[in-house]
């Protein structure tokens, strides 16, 4: 896929943060597929895990797969979780790191940080930060972190090729990358209304 001229991807991430400045104040009516606490247990999410998440937290779910199904994550390590949303896989991971590791949610949606920010607070968990970032240009060391994961991110993302080199950059040597995502098929559309429903 090529990557769109500045003009274009710059349309694209305005389209993109204005779905998830609505996102950000309701989930109602916005996605296609299973959201909350439906999706999270219709994608297999460990009951284990989720009862250790409050319902509230639970309820601002909008992934598209599991990406902890692909591999262990374990105490001690740090994560990144890219496209973080309002939070709910960022806070699963801490979970699975304990307090010994440390877990970074970093999105492109301000509103969608100020959501996660809240459902930290909610879920009561310290070692994790939130950051707002521009996807292509990561604000992170080389080889920061053992585990990067992304949900429905990727699909979002106009230089998917420039954020999978950053994603590798800033992964440990032997570090591990979980993608849950989605691809559209045969959509058949002109470029202005692919502009305009990126986001689906």
């Amino acid at each position: 896929m090529l990557k769109p001229d500045t003009e274009t991807s710059q349309k694209i991430l305005s389209v993109i943060k204005r779905k998830y400045k609505n996102v950000a104040k309701s989930l109602a009516s916005q996605f296609r597929y299973p959201t909350g606490k439906d999706g999270l247990q219709g994608l297999g999410y460990p009951q284990e895990l989720l009862e250790s998440i409050p319902e509230s937290v639970q309820q601002w779910y909008c992934g598209v797969g599991n990406p902890f199904s692909l591999g262990a994550i374990h105490t001690g390590e740090h994560v990144l979780d890219l496209g973080c949303g309002a939070g709910v896989d960022t806070i699963v991971s801490v979970k699975l790191v304990g307090e010994s590791g440390v877990v970074v949610g970093a999105d492109v949606s301000s509103d969608m940080i100020e959501r996660a920010q809240y459902n930290k607070e909610l879920s009561q968990t310290p070692n994790v930060s939130f950051q707002l970032v521009d996807s292509v240009n990561l604000p992170f060391h080389d080889e920061q972190f053992d585990v990067v994961t992304t949900n429905a991110m990727l699909n979002l993302a106009v230089d998917k090729a420039g954020v999978l080199k950053e994603v590798y950059r800033v992964l440990k040597k032997g570090g591990r990358l979980h993608v849950a995502d989605q691809i559209l098929v045969g959509a058949g559309m002109s470029g202005e209304q692919a502009i305009s429903s990126w986001f689906q």
